[in-house]
């Protein structure tokens, strides 16, 4: 496991106590990983460093894209994007793909402990068909919040194995 990848798990966890807790994330412990992330990375050489902030830049404005819709929660956006600069690329793809597929997962769980899972299939409808149609997807008045950190950390937790067992895994085949 490298350096980045123990920074993004230990502050995913920490976010996602607080998230469940508080539903908040510390804009502090954001910060800090981008921080130390940035630090780590500029260690390995000033491309690193430019391609962390081109990756957090970029989470950011996708994030903010999809936190106008009232998907996602600013710190949770906040902290997507930090620790995907904090991985870097490639790591950072996987990192952002099974984040959003846990996302799904967990919502869907979330929603239906909570008896809400129709309005949630409705919910996503109401964005889903527009966009796939080419067209702007109107805002959502109402939803289930969840504490969306827990897909971070669980995204963060499949890039560890993923990055531990995958290339052994890939040797089998």
């Amino acid at each position: 496991m490298t350096i980045s990848l123990g920074l993004v798990l230990a502050a995913s966890l920490l976010a996602a106590a607080s998230d469940l807790r508080t539903r908040r994330i510390p804009n502090a412990l954001v910060i800090a990983l981008f921080v130390c992330g940035l630090a780590v990375n500029a260690a390995a050489g000033w491309q690193h460093a430019l391609l962390d902030i081109t990756v957090v830049l970029a989470v950011l404005v996708m994030g903010t894209l999809a936190f106008s819709l009232k998907l996602i929660g600013g710190g949770d956006v906040k902290l997507l994007a930090v620790a995907a600069g904090t991985l870097g690329f490639p790591a950072a793809a996987t990192f952002i793909l099974s984040t959003l597929l846990s996302g799904g997962i967990i919502a869907v769980i979330y929603a239906a402990m909570r008896g809400r899972l129709r309005n949630t299939i409705a919910n996503v409808k109401t964005i889903a068909l527009p966009v796939f149609a080419g067209v702007a997807p109107a805002r959502l008045q109402t939803g289930t919040p969840m504490p969306y950190a827990l897909a971070i950390f669980a995204g963060a937790s499949f890039t560890a194995i993923e990055s531990g067992l995958g290339p052994h895994l890939r040797l089998l085949w």
